[in-house]
Parts: structure tokens; sequence; C-alpha cells
């Protein structure tokens, strides 16, 4: 405890240090927050001690043994300044897709929770943005990815937090009025029995409907073909994109013309090889070659009752009352199973996400269960020991003891992992005794 003390003084030069030459260091450094506040250990000659120690290895860790979610996702959570740790959020991410996150944070002197976000590439997690101090980031993307979000506090500091993850698509729909429903055909559908594919997606609407720009550029070609009817091409320049309109009703835009988001370019029809189809926009992207537009038009469910910033769960131990508890990969009945808990299994909670907790298991395995399954450990069994024992601070055999108990002494069984028993003693004390699991 002495030791904290210190490093806690030693980290708050650190702080004041860093917040002095923050905009200098931004102005001059390419490196993250996240790398800016480990060099900071190191100037402070702080790096090699145990606490920081953990924290670097925390960080790493947490990159193999992340949580799989669905977007959108809203989680609410707390770190405890006693415990030094990480947590990750793996998720997929599309071409065309913008990934959005915000979140709140609430800390003691203004600490920070740092944010990264990394992709798998080239079998390695790959660091590829990070989050600003008000965990806000937006990143488009233009290749299909398996994302991971790490999430990373300060050293010694207690933070509530809130995290929003949504994807939006890159583009608005170019039909006015339009939504995934009106989306009807899809690309690389079997075209002329298959002769061809289908590079694109039809958009289907009311004849006349507007046809609008989907992002800013310039009118590239307008004119008819076979196929197509009466065609609009655009380049997006910022994205190095063509975007093809076809079988429009009438072309309402020049070739030259610059266009913005949300200009009309003409009206859907049914010209070309569509006349004895329901009218419709065929709409196709090309990079050198066809791209699927589907994931640069298509919305996602919009998030609802995002979560307040308030854990007040995390004050206390917790077991699960069920015979059988499945630990999940994620907050959904549909993500894997990790391992099933015995009832009574200890279970810290980290955070909540709508009907689920994240929790920490006593070996730091994190994962997901129903709200429903667990309960307050703050009642149990009062045995008296049948031998000295000692109380450990971890499951494990050669982790820190905080007492040691005659025979004979009262405990009471709060919960257990594997044989392992969490007790409090008859003065308050909390920890873990070997060989007493029920």
């Amino acid at each position: 405890m002495v030791m904290q003390k210190i490093l806690f003084l030693f980290l708050g030069c650190v702080i004041i240090s860093c917040n002095s030459l923050h905009n200098v260091k931004t102005a001059f450094s390419h490196k993250t927050p996240y790398e800016l506040y480990i060099e900071s250990l190191e100037k402070a000659h702080l790096d090699k001690s145990p606490m920081a120690t953990a924290w670097i290895e925390a960080g790493q860790k947490a990159l193999n043994d992340s949580v799989s979610i669905a977007l959108p996702f809203s989680e609410a959570g707390v770190f405890q300044a006693s415990e030094v740790e990480a947590r990750c959020y793996s998720f997929p991410v599309r071409d065309g897709q913008v990934l959005k996150i915000s979140g709140a944070v609430k800390s003691s002197a203004n600490s920070k929770i740092f944010l990264d976000l990394f992709v798998w590439k080239d079998s390695v997690w790959t660091p590829l943005a990070h989050a600003d101090s008000a965990l806000m980031l937006t990143h488009e993307f233009d290749h299909d990815y398996t994302c991971l979000i790490r999430l990373q506090p300060e050293l010694l500091v207690n933070a509530y937090y809130t995290l929003t993850i949504s994807m939006t698509p890159v583009l608005i729909n170019p039909v006015s009025g339009a939504s995934n429903r009106s989306i009807g055909s899809f690309y690389g559908d079997v075209r002329e029995s298959g002769k061809r594919l289908h590079e694109g997606i039809d958009i289907f609407a009311a004849k006349g409907t507007p046809i609008v720009a989907p992002a800013a550029g310039i009118i590239t070609r307008v004119g008819t073909s076979t196929l197509g009817g009466k065609v609009v091409w655009m380049q997006d320049g910022k994205r190095g994109h063509s975007y093809y309109f076809a079988h429009l009703d009438e072309q309402l835009v020049k070739t030259g013309a610059r266009v913005k988001q949300g200009d009309t370019l003409g009206l859907v029809g049914n010209t070309g090889n569509a006349r004895t189809t329901p009218s419709h926009l065929h709409f196709g992207i090309y990079q050198v070659r066809s791209k699927d537009p589907i994931h640069y038009v298509r919305t996602m469910d919009a998030l609802v009752n995002s979560l307040p910033l308030d854990t007040a769960f995390s004050v206390q131990a917790y077991r699960v009352h069920e015979k059988k508890t499945v630990l999940r990969a994620g907050p959904d009945e549909k993500r894997p199973l990790k391992v099933t808990l015995a009832k009574n299994a200890y279970v810290k909670i980290l955070a909540q996400s709508k009907d689920w907790y994240r929790v920490s298991l006593p070996d730091k395995r994190q994962g997901y269960i129903l709200r429903k399954s667990v309960s307050p450990a703050d009642k149990g069994k009062f045995v008296k020991l049948n031998a000295p024992a000692t109380l450990l601070s971890e499951v494990k055999d050669d982790s820190i003891p905080l007492a040691y108990l005659t025979k004979s002494m009262p405990v009471e069984i709060l919960a257990n992992f594997g044989r392992y028993s969490f007790v409090k003693t008859k003065d308050g004390m909390v920890g873990w005794l070997a060989g007493m699991s029920r």
C-alpha cells in the first residue's frame, strides 16, 4: 500500500507534465495518446515498476481476449483503481461502412481512458486509429476487416464510462425516400441464364422519383446504352469511385457539372433492358472493377435505450444463482459459449450492455452473462474451519496472503470458483480459501 501511494504521487507528477506538454507533443509527434502515456512513464523511470509493467502487459494480453459484439452496441462500465486491466471488443466491418464511436468518461482528476482501434491484418492486430479524450472516433472503411477496440484507463484511476459503437453507410441512398427495403436485387445475382452477373444493386421506387447524388462529385457522362437505357456517370474524387446510375426516365444534369451530396441527377424509370420490369434505379460502384454497393447505402438499426453513466453494481461481489449459467463471448444468445459456470460461481461485474453483464472470472477470463443469472454475494453459509488456513488475495496458491486463520474460526462462504471459496471472516475481511468449495 505504501509503494502504491508513492507510485501514485510519481504518476501525479507525470500526468501534470503530460498535460502541460500535450499540445506541443501532439504538434510534433505521430504517436498515439496511449504510446505517449507509456513514453511518459519511461521518462519518469516508472515503466519498470511492477504496476506499470502489469499495465503494459494488460494492454497486450487484452488483444487476445476480446469479446465479440454485434453492432450497434452500447455499454456502461467501470474501471477500478485497484485493478490493472484493459477491455477489448471485436466485430466485423465491411467495405463502405463508417465506424462511429462515442462515449463519456467520469473519472478523478480528469484522468483519461485510452481508446485504440485495431484491424486484423497479416495475422496480427494492427493499430489503425485512436479516439480523442472524449472517446469520440469516426473512421471510414474501404475494405472488409475484423476490427478490435481496446479500452484502458491510466494507472490508479477510478473511471466510469459509457461506450456506443455503430455503423453508418459512406453514401446516402441515391433514390430519394428509399430505405433498405427498397433494394430488391443484389450484386452478384445471375443475369441472362448465367451469361453475366449483376454488377450493382436495384433500388425500386415509383416512376419519377428523384435520383440524388450519393456524395459530392463531378458528372462525367450523360448518355444512353442498350442495357442501361438513360444513364449518368459520376466521379467521386474523394474516394476514387465512379458511380453508375441506369434506367433513368429523365436525366437532369449535364456532363462536367459539379454536384453536392443530395443534388438531383435525374428521375427513376425503366429504360433500357428494364422496360418490362417495375421502375427502379440500377446503382453501381466502380474502382478499376465493380464493387458491391450494398454496404455503401444500407443503413443500420438505430440504437435505443443507451445506458446511463452509473455503475453501482461494481461495489460488491456477485455469484450466479442458477444451476448452470453460460458465459458467452458477447451479449447475445447467438454468441459462442466460453464456459459454463456452476451455481454460486463468483463473478465480478465490469459493465452492462442491455440485459447482459460483462463479467470477469477470478482467473481473469471475461465474457457476458444475462443479468437475471446473478445476484449479490452478500450472504452465505457459515462454517468453522477444521484446520488452520491462509486467506488468499487471488485464486492461486502462491497469491499474496491476506491473513492466517486459526482452526475453528467461523467464516461465511459467499461464492466459489473451482476448488476455491470466496469467504468473509467475522472481522469483515474477504478473500479466498483453497479446498472449501461446496
